[in-house]
């Protein structure tokens, strides 16, 4: 028995080969295994259950993390910043302390979120044509895994897309283009560049312009969907959650046996879980085994990326594959993670020699001999360690960026920008809290010097 859970775990934390899900395919939902078979003993019970529960939390977390999201936005009528489906909610400021929707948000572009429900027929988007600096509909499945429609793979010209779910057929109307789904529920992240006054009143004009139109014309029939429960913060609303995403948006293909050996858990994937049904046993093994999974978790996400021996990290993300703990780890840094090709991030939370950063301590200096290689921006952000949060600051800055207004540029074309507490009047400066922070570089499209690894950030200097 115990061989047995650590090859499903080793299988579930994407450690052993898994084949590579079809981007076009949708949930699959093939004939239903047998039932499994729980031990009667307590002991035997417990252990084979605190397993599963571990897995389902790290499979599920970026599920559930979006469907509270979800729920907020598009379920929860009358609720604070409700929409429904189908609907944009236009962020007209840039994120600042406090951002709400999720951590880590970048300052750099405008928030646009909506979320769909294909399962009520397709929805067409309409992207007007645009001299923006760089835009994106960026789109996640239930699962977090992301795509794109914007700058780099429609153009500046726009274009009418026609987004469907898994399994639909029908036939797509003349001058849409088909755009697969790989869930019912999507989610979009719209993110707009905007630094100057003017260049936010370009972007709300452009936000103002997007449409998105339900076309509920055009749906197939489908299934009746479960109830979407409230979300919370126990096992059993984990479970809850993440049984309702299992029952109406299920799962992408080569995921069978996973969540088979998931459905170990009594009810969970019918759409009608209830944690109170579960034996007392069963039912502390199951929030045991979710405990252990989220603090395993929560400890893990200052490990992010891959070191590049300076103190900075690579953040390898939305390219997930069938590794789970990474898809997970990514999200509950923060959810909305893109693709290495439309952003490519780096991270730091130490120094060039290894301690951690710490405005309390010290200050430092960030020289880039080279800033990054990009064909649309770059920019450096500050978070706070504690809250992942941007710091508040008396200057209302939370980055520094190509696009800073007076960012000074050494005559050799590198720049240095001052990370500190004590006030300057640079705009090279980045104020820093009087606590542990870390620094993300964001290169948005970036070149291939970047997303090769030919350029990489220099360690953090701390200063005298």
């Amino acid at each position: 028995m115990k061989h047995l859970t650590l090859l499903i775990g080793a299988a579930l934390l994407g450690l052993l080969p898994v084949p590579v899900a079809a981007q076009e395919a949708g949930p699959a939902h093939g004939e239903r295994a047998p039932e499994a078979l729980l031990p009667a003993n307590p002991e035997d019970r417990a252990v084979l259950l605190r397993s599963v529960a571990f897995q389902a939390t790290i499979y599920g977390l970026p599920a559930v993390l979006q469907y509270r999201e979800m729920h907020r936005q598009a379920i929860a009528e009358g609720g604070a910043g409700f929409s429904g489906f189908g609907t944009f909610i236009h962020e007209r400021e840039l994120a600042g302390p406090g951002y709400a929707a999720f951590k880590v948000p970048n300052s750099d572009t405008l928030y646009s979120t909506a979320w769909l429900d294909l399962a009520r027929g397709p929805v067409e988007v309409q992207i007007p044509p645009t001299r923006l600096r760089y835009y994106t509909l960026n789109h996640f499945d239930i699962h977090g895994n992301p795509g794109n429609l914007g700058t780099r793979t429609v153009g500046s010209g726009g274009g009418r897309l026609l987004l469907t779910g898994p399994g639909w057929e029908g036939d797509v109307p003349e001058g849409l283009t088909r755009v697969r789904m790989t869930s019912q529920h999507v989610w979009i992240l719209m993110r707009v560049f905007a630094q100057t006054p003017l260049e936010l009143e370009q972007a709300h004009a452009f936000q103002d312009a997007v449409r998105l139109r339900p076309r509920g014309d055009l749906a197939s029939a489908a299934p009746a969907a479960p109830v979407p429960p409230a979300p919370g913060d126990s096992a059993a609303d984990f479970l809850r959650a993440l049984d309702y995403v299992l029952a109406s948006d299920g799962h992408l293909p080569g995921e069978e046996a996973l969540i088979e050996g998931l459905r170990t858990i009594p009810g969970l994937g019918s759409g009608r879980f209830d944690m109170a049904q579960l034996d007392p046993v069963s039912r502390a093994a199951v929030e045991a085994g979710h405990a252990e999974a989220m603090r395993l978790v929560s400890n893990a996400r200052s490990q992010l990326g891959r070191p590049t021996g300076t103190g900075w990290t690579v953040v390898a993300k939305g390219n997930y594959g069938h590794n789970y703990l990474r898809r997970a780890i990514n999200n509950l840094a923060g959810l909305g993670a893109n693709v290495r090709e439309e952003n490519a991030s780096f991270n730091t939370f130490v120094d060039a020699g290894g301690e951690p950063l710490d405005g309390a301590k010290a200050a430092y200096r960030l020289h880039l001999p080279q800033p990054p290689p990009v064909d649309a921006f770059w920019s450096v952000t500050l978070y706070d360690a504690r809250t992942f949060e941007l710091h508040p600051n008396p200057v209302g800055r939370y980055l520094v960026s190509d696009r800073t207004p007076g960012l000074k540029v050494n005559r050799d074309g590198s720049v240095d920008i001052v990370i500190r507490r004590a006030p300057s009047g640079s705009a090279n400066w980045l104020p820093a809290p009087a606590g542990p922070f870390f620094l993300v570089i964001r290169s948005y499209l970036p070149k291939a010097e970047v997303t090769s690894g030919a350029w990489l950030p220099p360690g953090v200097i701390r200063e005298p």
